[in-house]
């Protein structure tokens, strides 16, 4: 386990002192945000360094479509908030993004052409709606998919060169969110950042502050936030459920729960775009359907569900991707469990991949078997 070190510098100095080597070093800095708690301090602190030196710097949204209404004006505050130091990246373009509430549409084109009307608004009158980069050198990693969210980031930034990127990742949020910053520098001296094609880099100012440092920052600044986190917090949720993101994917799907009550008018749009949304409003936490916890009823083991399941899956290309990735992973009810996971949240992308390791509960029974 990692140990936190203390030390007398406080993070908000710290990252204002490495937002001042940023500034030092690159000519080209973007801000890339989300509309969430984490990118709204570290858009303030970049616009307010911008500001301090008479300087621009972009600020750069990928535009999901299917966000909450609260997402939207808080994008627009941030690009509002120094006009004179902002250049405006708001890309607005088709792209795939998987719903992993249906499996009768397991995709949604974001802003699909001749789909205007159904779309959840309209496109911001100043924003990229095409390509801004060169299409014969456009990359895709998974051709299954086609130009999915992370092609649109991957080619946006390939599109420039020496540009420093930064990104409100915390490393206290998860290990993988630690490995991402420190596994391959960016810069010589700066061990919070990572290496890109090009000559870029991605810098992550606000690596080491905690969730309490970002609220206070916000109140001690008297910024504007997302009012998703105020009813989430009002819910009772808990500090890992409080997020704002995709309303869609299999890691946010959970949200359509209470989607009706926060954003009820988001919730009626959504329902008209796009096909499962019903179900990811009724059993998005319910622990035997999309969430995979509780074995359901008249099946004697998760192995026997996840045939039965892999058996009904009605896309027969997307089907065998599970079945090949399944051949090489344990046969055991605990990953099972996980398969049954993915083939429920169409995670044939594997982004919420199967632990293949032994059953631990077997291992549990094996040692009390030896005790007893």
């Amino acid at each position: 386990m990692l140990n936190q070190v203390y030390i007398k510098e406080n993070v908000l100095d710290a990252a204002k002192r490495r937002m001042e080597k940023i500034f030092d070093d690159y000519e080209n800095i973007i801000v890339s945000v989300s509309g969430g708690k984490d990118s709204t301090v570290l858009c303030h602190l970049a616009l307010t360094e911008a500001h301090k030196r008479g300087r621009r710097i972009g600020i750069f949204f990928l535009d999901e479509e299917v966000v909450y209404d609260s997402t939207v004006k808080q994008i627009r505050y941030l690009m509002s908030l120094y006009p004179e130091n902002t250049i405006k990246m708001w890309l607005q373009i088709e792209f795939h993004l998987t719903n992993a509430t249906s499996l009768s549409e397991s995709q949604l084109i974001c802003w699909e052409r001749g789909k205007h009307k159904i779309w959840m608004r309209s496109k911001e009158p100043d924003s990229i709606q095409y390509k801004p980069w060169d299409p014969e050198k456009e990359t895709v990693r998974d051709k299954n998919k086609g130009f999915g969210f992370y092609d649109a980031l991957d080619n946006f930034q390939a599109s420039k060169q020496n540009t420093c990127f930064l990104v409100g990742l915390r490393a206290v949020e998860s290990m993988n969110r630690w490995r991402a910053v420190a596994k391959n520098p960016g810069h010589k001296d700066w061990y919070w950042s990572t290496k890109m094609k090009n000559g870029n880099i991605s810098a992550y100012p606000l690596y080491d502050w905690n969730f309490h440092d970002i609220w206070k920052y916000i109140y001690d600044n008297k910024l504007k936030y997302s009012k998703i986190y105020d009813y989430q917090f009002k819910k009772g949720m808990g500090l890992q459920e409080i997020r704002v993101s995709s309303l869609i994917h299999e890691k946010s799907f959970k949200s359509l729960v209470e989607l009706p009550e926060f954003e009820p008018k988001t919730y009626d749009r959504l329902l008209k775009r796009l096909n499962g949304i019903a179900i990811g409003h009724i059993y998005g936490k319910d622990n035997k359907m999309l969430r995979a916890r509780k074995l359901p009823k008249n099946y004697k083991d998760w192995r026997e569900y996840r045939d039965f399941l892999l058996e009904t899956y009605p896309d027969k290309e997307k089907k065998e991707i599970f079945v090949r990735r399944f051949a090489r992973h344990l046969d055991n009810n605990y990953v099972a469990r996980q398969q049954c996971r993915q083939l429920l949240l169409n995670d044939y992308e594997n982004n919420l991949p199967v632990k293949n390791t032994p059953d631990p509960i077997e291992k549990i029974k094996d040692k009390w078997r030896a005790l007893l």
